[in-house]
């Protein structure tokens, strides 16, 4: 497994400082009652980097004129040397002062931990310290909407510290860790939007998951995301069989795009939307980017895995369903019902 090391923050919408509505860090810390703590600016990007912070333990100082807080970097990587190790994948977890649970909310990819706090002259983000460096390109949001991966409290968990290491205080990797590679695949799968780097797909993803909510809940659609996550993997993987089947040579977008697939049919390029459910397939749930890309489109195609079958929940299968394709596909052509609006102010 990886470098990685989880540090515990206060909850924020967009930790890119204090804005209506969002002011400053819930929770994180005594300190954090009072006053704005350093992680209200871990994803402002300055530069084309990213400072993050969070307060670790106290630990003796080696010298009288150093701080008492560090980071134990060999509890990182068994043996390190020096005051900073690089390639490390640092995890921010949060508790959601809502609905309960220490969730992920972003992580800083190939990132540079320190030992000790740096100092920032930054007026930026207030000149706070910070003790993880990552490039702008490297770190990624989880939309508040979007959190919805847990970590254990409990023996073995990620406990009630401000940090949680992936290894004992004798190098050793700790045992009942099964959750870190847990969130090691939650991390490296991830394809939902990505406020880090887009802050408006924030509306995309609260819109997004109360449509998918309204629409699927009668369905005994689940919000496991384990199990939201298998269905988009069914349905995309049998979405690709289907069209390199019909020799339409489907290119897969990955993430962060308005539709999954671009193929060829009759030699022009026509956008494919893959959508997977457990419902029977008579609606389903767009973002606004979907629409709108959809409405300004017209060569378009419509795939749609319904009526599948899941069985557990750590480790969904889903089985079964049926497929349906539609092509030439016009977003004109159903009823397209809007669940929540976005008022954008006019600049002054």
């Amino acid at each position: 497994m990886e470098l990685m090391l989880f540090a515990r923050v206060g909850w924020m919408r967009w930790y890119r400082g204090p804005q209506p509505g969002d002011e400053k860090p819930i929770g994180g810390g005594k300190y954090n009652k009072d006053a704005l703590g350093n992680e209200a600016y871990n994803f402002l990007p300055l530069n084309g980097k990213v400072l993050g912070y969070f307060q670790p333990q106290l630990q003796p100082p080696a010298r009288q004129d150093e701080n008492p807080s560090t980071i134990a970097l060999e509890r990182i990587e068994a043996g390190v040397k020096g005051n900073s190790l690089s390639n490390v994948l640092t995890v921010f977890f949060a508790t959601d002062p809502d609905q309960g649970g220490q969730r992920i909310v972003g992580w800083f990819r190939s990132s540079t931990v320190y030992r000790h706090a740096q100092e920032s002259s930054l007026k930026a983000r207030d000149c706070f310290s910070y003790y993880i460096e990552a490039t702008e390109a490297d770190v990624v949001l989880v939309p508040e909407d979007r959190r919805e991966f847990i970590l254990p409290r409990g023996k073995g968990g990620a406990g009630t510290a401000n940090i949680c290491y992936t290894l004992e205080q004798d190098g050793e990797p700790k045992q009942h860790s099964a959750w870190m590679a847990d969130a090691l695949d939650y991390i490296n799968s991830y394809e939902l939007e990505n406020v880090a780097q887009d802050p408006s797909s924030e509306t995309d993803a609260g819109i997004a998951s109360s449509i998918a909510e309204t629409l699927e809940n009668a369905a005994g659609f689940q919000s496991n995301p384990r199990i939201r996550r298998a269905i988009e993997l069914y349905a995309m993987a049998w979405a690709e069989k289907h069209l390199s089947k019909l020799k339409y040579a489907p290119r897969d977008t990955h993430k962060n795009k308005p539709y999954d697939f671009i193929c060829t049919i009759d030699k022009a390029e026509v956008f494919v939307e893959v959508k997977g459910m457990q419902d029977n397939g008579r609606a389903i749930s767009l973002t606004p980017r979907e629409v709108e890309h959809a409405q300004k489109n017209r060569n378009f195609a419509l795939i749609i895995v319904h009526s599948v079958k899941v069985q557990g929940k750590r480790k969904p299968v889903v089985s079964g369903g049926e497929l349906l394709f539609i092509h030439p596909w016009d977003i004109r052509q159903g009823v397209l019902k809007p669940r929540g609006f976005v008022l954008t102010l006019p600049k002054k």
